[in-house]
């Protein structure tokens, strides 16, 4: 899918706007340069409104701006009407077109006032007229429904992983946690559809318990238990989905008073900020090592333990062999069965006959009657005797492994202490300032961050009734089949539920396969693109995505260095990602990123022009820069993939502001 046009008409600052791509699979790339406030992510909004009917990038700095043009307002006579609309034109793969469009009307009062008039057959959220026609043959005809269609072609789930902010990026792995990539990876690999497959074979199984029949009294109240039991499962799955929601919501309003905070005209407010987000990165790595840490202890304590009771039986029997072995009796010179062997045959090792009572057979008698029991495992117990020595040798540093454990946990809890103690004095440094407006956004910040954590514990609460609940219902699916085994007449029944569980399994090992593969190629990608687009070839060495899909990034010394990575590493880091994820989609959308190259030094810059185009390959490539970005060499590393450069020229006059898009050196 690649776009032909898009055509703007009275949307923010664009009044009457028409931008051509290019679709050649040489030339892909297309880079739009405008001054920031001009309206590069007005851009990105205005698809994203067309598509969704929602404004996804929309900064909170503008909130209360009209959505129709300023110009076309105030030239708008009172009473009259105007329109304000957006038309993406697309082509797949065969060539077809696809146009879709999304208008609103508004109309101006008699005191100026503008109000939005609601279209009567509109089932858009903002009352906006969306319609999208598709190419048939030479004509092009209406889709029935726009929305599914359009949901399967570029879903909105997965919207943000095609059209971005680059700025956003820089702040992707300190606000986003292992679960929400794991989300994303979900999302993007399409696994929604094995999940819709196992929620109906669950369903199904209902279904054919209910048309059972009479089960027996004790099975129906195993089957109403279950029942009922699998509703609030799946009620708390529903609060659980809600909390992420809202957790999620609070983690963007806490990063928004951050950022105002962070890039704040009082220096002082500015420095305070930043050192609190490294203290609370750093915080948040001490929390896992502590609990790695207490993990560590725990796990030895439970090894050890029944060397510690044993400890006296140890000692006694490393004495006994000892004390062998120094009376020469261990190793012995003979072992007794070695003996016994030789009178049943009758023949000495040497050839001599004692197969007959003589000299020589009463001889290696005499030898057997000396020989003790215990030569015959003399072997196992001069082993036994290193491995007790071993034994001994921990349970003589036990003492001494604790009080290391014990130290550990109390230096960084020590740590953790002064680190939060520091961080009350930033919050009362920057919440006592004298420009109210620093203390809202403190105020603000506290807020957002205390409603979060309030969620988090709530999150943590559900997750421990969904466990629990999962285990009972386990439990009542056993008795409950144990039950169907005393009725000859539901054997059928037993047959189709094993075949349904059996069903499920497989389809949630299918689906746990995929993760893995997936998650796999995506930390190979990421780690391939991330180290080709740094500059400190010899500093970082490896990117990891763990289990539970926490991104590490390790150094030359296998240590994790995520959190010493610079605000341009970081964004290079989630770029790389984000090209990842994209290259395992299968879906063909075009990419819109915007500001990709903010928070880039030179170097790094002309690494990402010089790969970037690579990491998107055969997809269709918009980038909205500032010129700062948009750098003489970055220009030229790109010259070769551009197909089309424009400039946003933008306007301001008293009747509002008015941006046109045009070619490049124009």
């Amino acid at each position: 899918m690649k776009i032909d046009f898009i055509k703007l008409e009275n949307y923010r600052q664009y009044k009457d706007v028409k931008i051509e791509f290019p679709t050649s699979e040489n030339q892909n790339l297309t880079v739009i340069q405008g001054a920031n406030g001009a309206g590069k992510t007005n851009l990105l909004n205005a698809i994203t409104w067309c598509l969704y009917g929602k404004e996804k990038h929309f900064e909170e700095k503008y909130k209360g701006y009209p959505l129709v043009n300023t110009i076309t307002l105030n030239e708008l006579e009172p009473g009259k009407k105007c329109n304000v609309g957006v038309i993406v034109q697309m082509k797949d793969e065969e060539g077809k077109k696809m146009i879709v469009g999304r208008s609103r009307k508004f109309q101006k009062l008699e005191d100026g006032k503008m109000i939005k008039l609601q279209d009567p057959l509109s089932n858009s959220p903002d009352g906006s007229t969306f319609r999208m026609i598709q190419q048939a043959e030479k004509d092009m005809v209406d889709i029935k429904d726009p929305e599914y269609v359009l949901n399967r072609l570029i879903p909105e789930s997965i919207e943000e992983y095609f059209f971005f902010d680059g700025e956003r990026l820089n702040d992707y792995f300190r606000a986003t946690s292992g679960e929400k990539i794991r989300e994303a990876v979900f999302k993007i690999s399409q696994l929604g559809l094995l999940e819709n497959a196992i929620e109906h074979l669950e369903n199904k199984k209902k279904d054919f318990v209910r048309r059972a029949g009479k089960l027996g009294s004790k099975a129906e109240e195993i089957r109403e238990e279950l029942d009922e039991d699998e509703e609030l499962l799946k009620g708390y799955k529903k609060e659980l989905n809600s909390l992420k929601e809202q957790k999620e919501e609070a983690q963007k309003k806490e990063d928004e008073y951050s950022k105002k905070l962070r890039t704040s005209a009082i220096p002082d407010v500015r420095e305070l900020e930043k050192e609190r987000v490294e203290i609370e990165e750093e915080l948040d790595k001490s929390e896992e090592h502590i609990k790695e840490l207490e993990k560590d202890k725990f796990d030895y304590l439970i090894k050890i333990a029944p060397l510690i009771f044993a400890y006296v039986s140890i000692i006694r029997m490393k004495e006994l062999i000892g004390r062998g072995k120094e009376a020469g009796d261990i190793p012995p010179d003979y072992k007794k069965n070695f003996l016994e062997k030789l009178l049943e045959k009758g023949e000495c090792i040497c050839g001599t006959d004692i197969s007959k009572e003589n000299g020589c057979r009463k001889n290696v008698e005499k030898l057997l009657r000396e020989c003790d029991d215990i030569s015959n495992i003399s072997g196992e117990l001069t082993e036994e005797y290193i491995n007790l020595r071993s034994i001994v040798d921990d349970l003589e540093g036990f003492r001494k492994k604790q009080i290391s454990y014990g130290k550990g946990i109390k230096e960084l809890e020590e740590d953790r202490k002064r680190k939060s103690e520091r961080l009350k004095k930033i919050r009362e440094k920057i919440g006592g300032s004298d420009i109210e407006q620093i203390k809202r956004w403190e105020y603000k910040l506290t807020e957002y961050k205390e409603i979060k954590n309030g969620l988090v514990e709530k999150m943590a609460e559900r997750k421990y009734y969904i466990e629990e609940k999962e285990r009972r219902i386990n439990k009542l699916n056993r008795l409950f089949d144990e039950e169907l085994k005393k009725q000859e007449r539901h054997q059928k029944l037993r047959k189709v539920l094993a075949f349904c569980d059996k069903s499920l399994y497989a389809l949630k090992k299918i689906k746990d396969e995929i993760m893995k593969n997936i998650r796999k190629e995506i930390e190979k990608k990421t780690k391939t693109q991330f180290l080709d687009l740094i500059w400190k070839k010899e500093t970082y060495k490896d990117v990891k995505i763990d289990e539970d899909y926490h991104i590490s990034v390790l150094d030359q010394y296998g240590m994790e260095g995520i959190g010493t990575l610079s605000a341009g590493e970081r964004q290079a880091l989630a770029l790389s990602f984000t090209a990842a994820l994209n290259g395992v989609s299968g879906f063909d959308v075009p990419i819109i990123i915007d500001t990709p190259l903010g928070r880039m030094s030179k170097e790094p810059k002309k690494n990402i022009a010089s790969n970037l185009p690579n990491y998107f390959k055969g997809k269709q490539v918009s980038l909205l820069v500032t010129d700062e970005e948009y750098t003489p060499e970055v220009r030229d590393k790109l010259s070769t993939r551009v197909g089309k450069e424009y400039v946003i020229n933008f306007r301001e006059t008293k009747e509002g502001g008015e941006a046109k898009v045009v070619l490049y050196g124009k």
